[in-house]
């Protein structure tokens, strides 16, 4: 339950890992594991695939080789996430599903980090929120063996967007999408912000902004405002909305038939890059949205006090319109949690 989760909750679950990790058979040898992700060759994620298949290669002596498949070679994100519960693919970096649960909705709550220090705090391996998710795959055997941060959420407009740091202002001349999943956490966050919504495949965004069918987009960081809809964004707004993560994600069935040396290995690795990757996302998301200035993009930023006024508003009035997509005792206790 989720009422349990504290200090004993989390040792409890790094020693039933090991346990799980200590049935691995020696006769994995030379095993080889197929890796998915979403994004293409020599983009960061790609590189950071990379370096895990490098150093896997390395700390197992050759006896672990992870094939990467970029670019969604092995399906779309949620055909993988079936195979991973089957056991058909072996690792994926990628966004967990709420198809089998929706509480995973958690992965996109708004304003559970505000800033970089914060989503490094409660994403990272072992951290209030990482061990949540955790638990919630567990029974669809898949586990979660690192983040992959992706940085601070934001919207992006097609137009000028007036008094865009206030909370309180009116912005329903405004119709920003929504992406379908993320309709129970994101409307009633942009309604009280005081945009209108709708939604609308991600597919369609370049051109829903370009025709005028929407003005607008949440549910990206600044590198979606550069790589997918360079040429339509005319104000970018860096609202910290959400903390954009994917996981490196493993199969439960793949991590039976490692050995606990090899085991430990990768989860080891999975964690050092995942630190490494929070160390270097906020330089990335920096260098994007110099980028957008750059393009003659109007970038709006906000002082800690202008977005703690955001997230305040957001967490008293929105965050209980959201408590169904989480359910109630997951709600009390993401509330309790940021009350402290």
């Amino acid at each position: 339950m989720f009422t349990t989760i504290n200090r004993r909750t989390v040792l409890g679950a790094a020693t039933a890992l090991a346990v799980g990790f200590s049935a691995f058979s020696a006769s994995a040898a030379d095993t080889t594991l197929r890796l998915s992700h979403l994004s293409p060759p020599d983009s960061d994620m790609d590189n950071w695939a990379q370096q895990f298949a490098e150093r896997v290669a390395v700390e197992t002596d050759g006896r672990v080789d992870v094939r990467i498949f970029p670019a969604s070679q092995l399906g779309d994100w949620e055909e993988v996430y079936e195979q991973l519960a089957q056991g058909s693919v072996d690792l994926a970096i990628q966004s967990v599903s709420t198809k089998f649960d929706s509480r995973l909705a958690l992965t996109w709550f708004p304003y559970t980090a505000v800033d970089y220090d914060s989503a490094k705090e409660a994403w990272n391996t072992g951290g209030f929120l990482f061990n949540i998710v955790n638990e919630l795959i567990e029974p669809q055997q898949i586990q979660a063996l690192a983040p992959y941060a992706f940085g601070l959420g934001g919207v992006a407009v097609g137009r000028p967007v007036s008094d865009p740091k206030n909370p309180d202002a009116d912005h329903s001349d405004l119709k920003i999408r929504v992406w379908p999943s993320g309709v129970g956490t994101h409307k009633p966050l942009l309604e009280r912000l005081g945009f209108s919504t709708t939604t609308m495949p991600w597919a369609e965004l370049y051109t829903g902004v370009q025709t005028g069918v929407i003005d607008g987009m949440i549910g990206g960081v600044p590198e979606n405002a550069v790589r997918d809809w360079n040429g339509v964004v005319d104000t970018w707004l860096q609202l910290n909305d959400h903390f954009e993560i994917n996981w490196l994600l493993g199969s439960a069935a793949m991590i039976a038939n490692l050995s606990e040396e090899d085991a430990a290995i990768i989860s080891g690795i999975a964690a050092d890059l995942a630190t490494e990757r929070f160390d270097a996302v906020e330089a990335a998301d920096n260098s994007y949205l110099q980028q957008l200035r750059d393009a003659g993009v109007t970038v709006v930023t906000y002082s800690k006090e202008e977005m703690e006024a955001m997230a305040a508003a957001v967490r008293a009035d929105a965050w209980p319109l959201m408590k169904p997509e989480v359910g109630d005792e997951l709600y009390a206790l993401i509330q309790s949690h940021y009350a402290n």
